[in-house]
């Protein structure tokens, strides 16, 4: 079997990337007939079949669905917008520390530097803190600080 020869069946999720689509958006242009509904395997499962497949396609390709009707989709531009350079980092947001470099304090460490803190909460966090508890992170940056010295 050859790349360009279709399986004999395929699934909705592999049809749904082969037209470069979410499930969602193709079930709401199957709905409106543009392309075909699935067939429906004895256990339930919906497939497309190879003609079926090379209909929906041809309808995203020509913007005629398989009922005759012009259709236009959305396509995304992949391509970096004008102005912006994809060889520059995006920088993070400035994270305001005075209350964990406060708490650190409290908590006897002496000479915090902003950037330490900072260093050692990326290090801790390579995720970010967003969805992270106040004394937990207090925590994990006192003991890493301790442990690697910096203060």
């Amino acid at each position: 079997m050859t790349e360009d020869q279709p399986k004999a069946a395929i699934a909705v999720s592999k049809m749904c990337s082969l037209l470069n689509m979410s499930r969602s958006q193709f079930y709401w242009h199957v709905k409106k007939g543009t392309f075909h509904a699935p067939n429906k395997l004895s256990n339930g499962r919906p497939f497309y079949n190879a003609s079926q497949v090379e209909d929906n396609l041809k309808a995203r390709e020509l913007g005629i669905g398989v009922n005759g009707e012009y259709v236009l989709f959305y396509q995304r531009d992949t391509e970096t917008p004008k102005g912006a350079s994809s060889a520059q980092p995006k920088s993070k947001p400035k994270q305001d520390y005075t209350e964990l470099i406060d708490g650190l304090s409290a908590l006897g460490l002496t000479g915090l530097t902003t950037s330490a803190v900072a260093d050692a909460v990326d290090y801790c966090y390579p995720k970010g803190i967003t969805c992270e508890d106040e004394n937990d992170i207090l925590r994990t940056v006192f003991r890493h600080l301790k442990r690697s010295g910096s203060v």
